[in-house]
């Protein structure tokens, strides 16, 4: 399977509503790779909202829990872009960009995961203002590539 690349905004509810809205919420047809898509996207969302409240300044930090959870959300980030191929049953939110030009799609794939990976090195040092910074930019690639990629909600 080729793999390709997504990436939301900077809250943790924006990003939530993002990649965990209800499946087919735009009337798309889906097929069971685009369900695969949707699926694999969600599970990840209570990990990093999760981590968002704490950023945000809802939940108390604590570090060994903050750590954990960075390095699992590192694990988990990466599984939705194994199920990026053309669904002829149909694409759900994703757009034709995408299998148009695989080659920027992909670019916005890594910068995500990039991101990811700098969340979760910034969450091992402890250092709750890198970890502000690191989870901002996640945020960012995943609006930057919805904006483009993904049907609007």
């Amino acid at each position: 399977m080729k793999k390709l690349t997504l990436t939301a905004a900077l809250t943790a509810s924006l990003l939530l509503a993002a990649c965990g809205g209800a499946a087919g919420g735009s009337g798309a047809p889906k097929g069971p790779l685009s369900e695969e898509r949707s699926t694999a996207f969600k599970s990840f969302m209570p990990t990093f909202s999760g981590m968002g409240k704490v950023v945000k300044g809802d939940d108390a930090y604590h570090p060994e829990q903050f750590k954990a959870a960075a390095a699992k959300f590192a694990e988990e980030a990466a599984i939705p872009f194994q199920f990026f191929e053309n669904d002829p049953q149909g694409n759900g939110d994703a757009l034709p960009p995408i299998w148009e030009h695989p080659e920027d799609f992909q670019a916005e794939q890594d910068k995500f995961i990039n991101a990811v990976k700098q969340l979760n090195e910034a969450a091992q040092t402890g250092n709750l203002d890198t970890i502000k910074a690191a989870y901002g930019e996640v945020g960012a690639s995943c609006k930057s590539c919805h904006t483009t990629y993904r049907r609007p909600k």
